[in-house]
């Protein structure tokens, strides 16, 4: 007998059974494709003989292959390579999918959605709502499937990794900050100076810090946080931005103590491999982004737009939160989180 699912009144097909083939869809960005992985997880964990495909880009691979919930992988660098389109279409049509969930937004995933020939199709797209049956997030709903869920560890490193990033940090302090410097726009930000002065204490009280990041900007950062924190007679600090593929990094976070920093990718990263984590909020909104784990604590902007979203405001208000302020968050969260992480 088939089982079968109501969703907004409406009666759905099967439940997923051993054996289906399932479309996972996230293409960016990066804390967006760890976000979707986790729900991926979530999902395994309450149908794990579904076999699943995740459909991205191919820069997020080496991070992507070594999770154990994720049977194969199929890519599409969109920007780069608009026409593969038709390559990837075809890979879907011959690979006999079942179901398809798409967390893009983009019209490209409604796309691949819409030529698929995938019977079950679920996502959102708010001008190509047709190419899916319902939205993702009725359907996982309806299946009991909680997949913003993050009470748990999603991410997972391999012991080469471990074994590499425990040698690299063997000579920083047993307490470690990884601390999450970048950006991808400026209004998510904090101030160097903010940062300068939020460290420097820190590593005068026996913190290692770990400097991460990637692209020329982060590096200006690393190198003015270092030389400050050297100048003030500390050398506490690693900078290592630029010098670690995402499986690495996600090793390096899960060796730290704490990470700290603002919205952005590493700092998902953080939080979904079980690093206790303290963020810097202001024109996100954490819970919204899915920093929803019960190890993470958020220092939020006091702007009554917080969580706006607006990239273009032209106010810096990820500078309203002081270093003072971040020091005094970071002190409460590091006493309970070294005190018992589990219970953090």
């Amino acid at each position: 007998m088939l089982e079968r699912e109501t969703t907004g009144g409406k009666t759905w097909g099967l439940r997923p059974q051993p054996g289906d083939k399932l479309l996972w869809i996230r293409f960016s960005a990066f804390g967006d494709v760890l976000q979707a992985a986790a729900g991926a997880h979530r999902l395994k964990m309450k149908y794990p003989g579904v076999h699943l495909t995740f459909l991205t880009k191919s820069e997020y691979a080496n991070i992507l292959k070594t999770q154990p919930y994720i049977d194969d992988l199929l890519f599409w660098d969109i920007k780069k390579r608009p026409l593969d389109f038709f390559r990837v279409v075809r890979e879907i049509r011959a690979s006999n999918f079942k179901w398809l969930f798409s967390l893009h937004r983009g019209a490209a995933a409604a796309a691949i959605a819409l030529f698929s020939r995938i019977p079950w199709r679920f996502g959102y797209n708010s001008g190509m709502q047709f190419c899916y049956k319902t939205t993702h997030w009725e359907f996982l709903d309806a299946l009991g499937a909680d997949f913003k869920n993050r009470d748990r560890a999603a991410i997972f490193t391999t012991p080469e990794d471990r074994d590499k990033a425990r040698s690299m940090l063997s000579g920083l302090p047993e307490k470690k900050i990884f601390a999450v410097i970048g950006a991808s726009k400026p209004q998510k930000f904090w101030p160097v100076r903010h940062w300068i002065e939020f460290l420097s204490p820190l590593a005068a009280e026996g913190w290692g810090i770990v400097l991460n990041g990637h692209g020329a900007a982060e590096a200006r950062t690393a190198r003015e946080i270092e030389d400050s924190l050297t100048a003030l007679g500390s050398r506490r600090a690693l900078n290592l931005v630029g010098q670690t593929p995402f499986p690495l990094m996600a090793a390096m976070a899960e060796a730290c103590s704490i990470a700290v920093g603002n919205d952005t990718g590493p700092l998902h990263l953080a939080s979904l491999v079980g690093t206790p984590t303290l963020g810097f909020f202001g024109v996100t909104d954490s819970y919204g982004m899915n920093f929803r784990m019960p190890w993470f604590r958020e220092v939020r902007v006091s702007c009554s737009r917080a969580g706006c979203r607006d990239y273009n405001c032209p106010i810096d208000c990820l500078a309203d939160i002081s270093p003072e302020r971040a020091l005094l968050a970071f002190r409460e969260f590091a006493e309970t989180a070294l005190k018992a992480p589990e219970s953090v």
